[in-house]
């Protein structure tokens, strides 16, 4: 940062690097749009009252000592790894190819139930003996992307059903939510003050994240996501943050 007074108006990048549960670092990457990045540093002051006849209430004393150093973030852009932490789980690689499926699931008339795969390319329905095929729309519906079916007749109801056919190959990630009970993170904003061009860089050693609010799937607005966090000071170091 520049050595004179300046004022700051910044914009920048926040890397995001997660500690792994044995307490490695897994490296630096850019997670999401940031919007807000605020380290604060918590104090609590003591004072010692006097009680005398014409001091009663002054301070003869005050002791001010920093208690907390927390951050509060917000991203309005976000990749699979930012949004499972914002629900204290993992991003998951599910990359699969396209295969067969089997399975046996009990029909029930006008509800739907689960066969064990999702984005089904093919779907063939038939009996516990495998000798009668069902006609879908007449027999049964399909719903391809969550992979149910629903039987259609009250002669499948309650029947045992074979379900096969292809699935789709899968790419991405699937999110496990609630597996960890905290999330570690080393944080470093590539910022630049915007005022006068300066760059600015701030560097969190260690942050322990908890996600705040709620994510709203339908919604008519973009959600947010909020994190508010300690920030704690490593062994070798003597500060839990530094900006320069």
């Amino acid at each position: 940062m520049l050595n004179t007074q300046f004022g700051l108006v910044a914009s920048g990048d926040l890397y995001m690097d997660f500690y792994d549960d044995s307490g490695n670092l897994t490296g630096f990457q850019l997670v999401g749009n940031c919007k807000k990045f605020a380290p604060k540093v918590e104090t609590e002051t003591k004072e010692n009252k006097l009680n005398g006849r014409d001091t009663l209430g002054q301070t003869a004393d005050s002791y001010t000592r920093i208690t907390s150093s927390t951050v509060s973030l917000v991203f309005n852009r976000y990749d699979p790894t930012l949004l499972a932490a914002s629900f204290m789980g993992s991003a998951v690689d599910q990359t699969a190819a396209t295969g067969p499926y089997t399975s046996t699931v009990t029909g029930i008339k006008d509800r739907w139930v689960e066969v064990g795969a999702v984005d089904l390319d093919t779907c063939m329905v038939k009996d516990a003996t495998d000798t009668d095929t069902y006609i879908e729309g007449t027999d049964y519906e399909v719903n391809k992307r969550t992979g149910m079916v629903k039987v259609l007749t009250v002669d499948l109801d309650g029947a045992t059903l074979h379900v096969s056919g292809n699935k789709l190959g899968q790419s991405g990630f699937k999110i496990t939510g609630a597996t960890r009970p905290m999330v570690n993170v080393a944080l470093r904003l590539d910022g630049k003050n915007n005022a006068d061009g300066s760059p600015v860089l701030v560097t969190v050693w260690r942050a322990q994240l908890r996600a705040d609010g709620e994510f709203d799937f339908i919604g008519e607005d973009f959600p947010e996501l909020t994190f508010s966090g300690t920030m704690t000071t490593p062994n070798g170091k003597s500060w839990p943050f530094e900006v320069v």
